[in-house]
């Protein structure tokens, strides 16, 4: 997704900023707003990634549990598979739910943190543009200023879950992450069980493990 370039290769460095926020109060995150939780984790991660990158810090890959366990504290794993698969999700049982959460959870982790590792560092300055609360639901709407004069636009979609919010999707110049990804699960399904959805997807989970 999003990588028929190097600049969508970019693109997507930014969305994982925040994916990889090691907050260090995390358990404080439910009394932030929403802006104030994508603000201070995406700040936090370009300070990991350029210290990692500069080798002051562990490499990412060496990290990875640390991470993971502290990524689930900001993103609802199971509101964004709920979502990417769509109208299907309904007529599976809880335990092929469960199995799906968990190899989508596993893919975007493997995935993202091999494009991450790549990361050289730019002059890139991130802007907080607007906040906007409806119920337990949130936008926060921001912008990535890169290479001089050049722009991308960047939301975040919230939920509120037991007073913390957590990010259940990120659209980029007005691409939604999880459609894009209901995108590809649709027409794995128009051709194949959902058995086979989990097959292809298990194979995926085990490359990115391994590249």
């Amino acid at each position: 997704m999003f990588t028929r370039s190097r600049r969508g290769k970019f693109l997507w460095i930014l969305v994982v900023f925040f994916l990889f926020a090691l907050v260090p109060q995390w358990t404080s995150a439910a009394a932030q707003s929403p802006m104030s939780v994508i603000q201070s984790g995406t700040e936090k991660a370009i300070g990991i990634l350029h210290a990692s990158n500069s080798g002051q810090a562990p490499a990412l890959r060496q990290r990875k549990g640390e991470i993971l366990v502290i990524v689930d504290e900001y993103f609802n794993f199971e509101e964004m598979a709920k979502r990417a698969l769509g109208r299907p999700w309904k007529d599976q049982p809880s335990e092929k739910r469960l199995e799906f959460v968990k190899l989508f959870k596993q893919l975007l982790f493997n995935t993202y943190i091999n494009r991450v590792e790549s990361y050289t560092g730019s002059n890139e300055r991130i802007a907080y543009d607007s906040e906007k609360i409806d119920g337990e639901y949130a936008v926060v709407k921001s912008h990535v200023s890169y290479q001089g004069n050049q722009n991308v636009q960047l939301d975040y979609r919230l939920h509120q879950e037991n007073g913390q919010w957590k990010v259940y999707d990120v659209v980029v110049e007005g691409i939604s992450f999880v459609d894009n990804y209901r995108g590809q699960f649709a027409s794995i399904l128009a051709n194949g069980s959902f058995d086979s959805l989990l097959k292809k997807i298990r194979e995926k989970v085990d490359q990115s493990s391994n590249s």
